[in-house]
């Protein structure tokens, strides 16, 4: 019961369409409710999750709507992962100087060259059911908490990167 309202609480935050309140917030406890929202779905697709825990990776913010682009990003990735043999989530941390990057990469096929170049575009996808608006959105999401959203080259899987203000 405890946990059924602790994701019902998670959920009607999430929801809750406001202004950013930028503010120093635990990349952690983002990490840790995104998580929440999503670990049955990990459980019942069978994709394992290697998580980085970096204790001051504080960041500023806006905690929901930091859960929400996690919650996205991390979605892609497990539907990415379907047909995988081993499939494989990474959550990393890396503290630079005056900002903090998380890498949420997948050991999946990862994104075709051509949708490559067009990936932060409206309506480009694919998906076959997909509308081409969620990366979009995230992108945008991150650019109001003063931060960027990239994909970065890797040789295997994809790699999406979250780079925010340290706190």
């Amino acid at each position: 019961t405890a946990r059924i309202g602790t994701i019902t609480q998670e959920l009607k935050a999430f929801s809750r369409k406001s202004e950013p309140r930028l503010e120093p917030v635990s990349l952690n406890a983002a990490i840790d409710g995104a998580l929440l929202l999503l670990g049955g779905r990990l459980r019942q697709t069978g994709v394992r999750l290697e998580r980085d825990k970096a204790s001051d990776a504080v960041v500023i913010a806006d905690r929901f709507r930091l859960e929400q682009v996690i919650v996205n990003l991390m979605q892609n990735a497990i539907e990415a992962l379907e047909g995988v043999s081993t499939p494989l989530i990474t959550l990393s941390i890396e503290m630079q100087e005056n900002h903090v990057a998380l890498t949420v990469a997948d050991n999946g096929p990862g994104v075709s060259h051509d949708v490559r170049s067009q990936l932060f575009t409206p309506f480009v996808t694919s998906k076959a059911n997909g509308l081409g608006l969620g990366l979009v959105i995230c992108r945008d999401i991150i650019a109001s908490l003063d931060g960027e959203l990239n994909l970065r080259p890797t040789e295997g899987g994809a790699a999406f990167v979250i780079t925010l203000g340290r706190a």
